[in-house]
């Protein structure tokens, strides 16, 4: 895909309830196993939140690529409001062409237009990850000191 055409052709837009099934499929590529009825629910609860956001990537009509977004506020954090990306995905057949590039300047300009100053997210200390964690910081994100607790709460 040259730039040309992907000026042309592509475009980065809030999700509607038309692209549930690319973007329930772009999940399970991705590996994370959903259904289109888990996913329905999920995202028509999260559709009307102010302080969240699903965004796609459109290619030709089909949604190829999708962020997730929410706002956070912090007691330990300098800023006010910061956003965190909650999920980034590109189908696997485009990556490399700058769609998540895309994606996360976009996503920048949600965090801005909500008075957020910082934009993170967490990733996976699995190898497989590695070329995930070369994007994320050829396009600017620092990688920070820490781990991810969780507790599961049945």
């Amino acid at each position: 895909m040259n730039s040309s055409t992907q000026e042309q052709v592509l475009q980065i837009r809030k999700w509607g309830t038309s692209d549930l099934e690319r973007v329930t499929a772009l999940l399970r590529e991705f590996g994370y196993p959903t259904t289109l009825s888990v996913m329905k629910e999920r995202m028509e609860g999260m559709e009307h939140n102010p302080f969240h956001c699903t965004l796609v990537a459109e290619l030709d009509n089909e949604v190829v690529g999708m962020i997730d977004l929410r706002q956070v506020k912090s007691y330990y954090k300098q800023a006010d409001c910061i956003t965190e990306i909650t999920a980034l995905i590109v189908s696997e057949e485009l990556r490399g062409n700058g769609l998540g590039k895309r994606l996360v300047s976009a996503a920048e300009d949600w965090a801005r237009q909500n008075g957020c100053c910082q934009l993170f997210l967490r990733s996976g200390n699995r190898v497989e990850r590695a070329p995930a964690h070369a994007f994320y910081r050829h396009i600017g994100f620092e990688k920070s000191a820490g781990y991810r607790f969780s507790k599961a709460l049945l």
